[in-house]
């Protein structure tokens, strides 16, 4: 009976000690360490409005991105494109991304911001771009279907819009060209040669609606036969200062010299201000560039206009704190030969008038629409504020026949397009408004052969009689889609330009918000 007894204890004390050691071999197998960072990631989408649907998982074997492409940021095919890359440590929350041959991506790197969100940034198809990316879930997701074929760029919000129309309300012609998430044509020029120039940037930021950039460096530029075809397209270096913390404007006011050399205004470093102006050739070679930093003349969000003097040189109509200037600059380098300030603030828009200027600016103490007349030199002759009634936000101007002057600007309450005849001294005439919001803050007007006008707003285009009577309209006071009697367009007009009886107009759009 001892002996059974000391078996007993034996047996217990053996099975005690065998449970204590699997328990330590299971609490040695819990404590084996898998990252916090492992796990599945959601894109912070900034870029397409929140339409963009991207995955990221992270696991021993590096990091996999999921693309679904049938989103409204790609609107290809409904399945996910899959790419993935190793990742070598280079210290506890940065990695590289160790890319393939053939690959979109170079420079990459993941950091790693606690557990739970991790920044990609790398040198894209668009330059260095950097992304955030929110855990969802520690679990490793899978995405079904993956795409069967590989797939180009396929994010696209917006695409450069560029359309011309007659005089008849007929669409001559439409081009939407697609080169990344968001395209601007910011500005448009009849070439001498035949064709047209258009002025932009793929890629770029919007915000509030459309297009910025903050690239200091470099601007698109697409040449197009008579019929809108794309003959080249390039993209031009008109800078070495990197990128901005700041949006920058992309460019404004691109016109082509008796020269034909062209020119265009747009921003210079350092800062998001300071006015820069570009010269080129024909084929996009730049010839000079120079920022007015020294002399702080300002961009102001394109509220400065250029164009070609009748002895060769250049006129300028720019801001320099604390008001408006007009300046003669060399047609070889840019350099200030004369400047002269003006009784406005910022200048939107500067013509030739008999021997001297037209500027159209804002002035008095409320920053209403002015219009101010210089000599060749840039002295002042008569300026004239339109405060009573109000005016404000100037947007074009045109020289009449009489020697008057025809403005287009806003008026309360809305819509606010309204158009202002004048004397050959700036003294009102009449006033007429028309149904139309105007919309991005840009406008246009030029005569017509007919002897009518030709009035383009963000919105709308419109055609006018020569009493400036509406004959027919494309739009309605607010909205993208403009209906002509042939076709249609949908996006919001940058630019304008006249062409042998009608418009071209460039902007930003897409065939898929028709």
């Amino acid at each position: 009976m001892k002996k059974y007894y000391i078996l007993v204890i034996s047996f217990i004390f053996l099975l005690i000690t065998c449970s204590d050691d699997s328990a330590d071999q299971q609490m040695d197998l819990s404590e084996i360490d898998i990252p916090e960072y492992y796990g599945t990631y959601l894109y912070n989408d900034e870029d397409c409005s929140g339409s963009d649907i991207q995955y990221a998982t992270i696991t021993e074997n590096g990091i996999t991105f999921f693309d679904f492409l049938g989103d409204n940021c790609d609107d290809t095919v409904k399945c996910y494109s899959k790419d993935i890359y190793e990742l070598a440590e280079v210290t506890a929350d940065t990695f590289l991304i160790i890319t393939h041959e053939g690959s979109n991506v170079t420079n990459g790197e993941v950091y790693l911001t606690g557990d739970s969100v991790i920044t990609v940034s790398f040198d894209g198809i668009s330059g260095h771009e950097t992304y955030t990316w929110e855990k969802i879930k520690d679990d490793i997701y899978s995405f079904t279907p993956v795409c069967d074929q590989e797939y180009g760029y396929t994010k696209d919000a917006a695409d450069m819009m560029v359309y011309a129309v007659n005089d008849g309300g007929d669409l001559l012609w439409k081009n939407y060209i697609h080169g990344g998430i968001w395209d601007l044509a910011s500005s448009v020029t009849p070439m001498h040669s035949g064709g047209y120039m258009i002025l932009g940037a793929f890629h770029s930021d919007e915000y509030s609606g459309c297009c910025y950039t903050d690239d200091y460096d470099h601007r698109d530029i697409i040449k197009l036969d008579n019929d809108g075809t794309i003959e080249w397209q390039k993209e031009i270096e008109i800078s070495n200062s990197g990128y901005s913390e700041y949006r920058i404007g992309i460019g404004t006011s691109l016109i082509e010299t008796s020269f034909n050399d062209l020119v265009f205004l747009t921003v210079g470093a350092p800062g998001n201000n300071k006015l820069m102006i570009v010269m080129m050739d024909s084929e996009g070679e730049t010839i000079w560039t120079r920022t007015y930093f020294d002399e702080d003349l300002n961009y102001s969000s394109g509220q400065a206009e250029i164009l070609e003097t009748d002895d060769g040189d250049l006129a300028l109509a720019a801001y320099s704190w604390p008001s408006g200037l007009i300046a003669i600059l060399d047609y070889d380098s840019g350099e200030i030969l004369e400047e002269n300030d003006l009784p406005c603030e910022y200048c939107r828009k500067i013509i030739k008038s008999d021997d001297g200027f037209a500027i159209l600016g804002t002035g008095g103490s409320d920053n209403y629409v002015t219009l101010v007349k210089v000599d060749e030199s840039g002295s002042l002759i008569w300026s004239h504020v339109y405060d009573d009634p109000s005016l404000w936000e100037p947007l074009d101007l045109i020289q009449t026949e009489d020697g008057g002057f025809l403005l287009f600007g806003y008026s309360q309450p809305a819509p606010y397009a309204t158009l202002v005849k004048t004397d050959d001294e700036g003294n009102e005439e009449w006033r007429k408004r028309y149904n139309d919001y105007v919309g991005g803050g840009n406008g246009w007007i030029h005569k017509t052969e007919d002897g009518g006008y030709f009035m383009v707003s963000g919105y709308a285009v419109t055609k006018l009689d020569s009493e400036c009577e509406v004959e027919w309209n494309a739009a309605g006071p607010t909205g993208f889609d403009k209906n002509f009697n042939n076709g249609m367009v949908s996006g919001i007009n940058h630019d304008m330009k006249q062409i042998q009886g009608g418009a071209i107009m460039v902007g930003y759009g897409s065939a898929s918000w028709e």
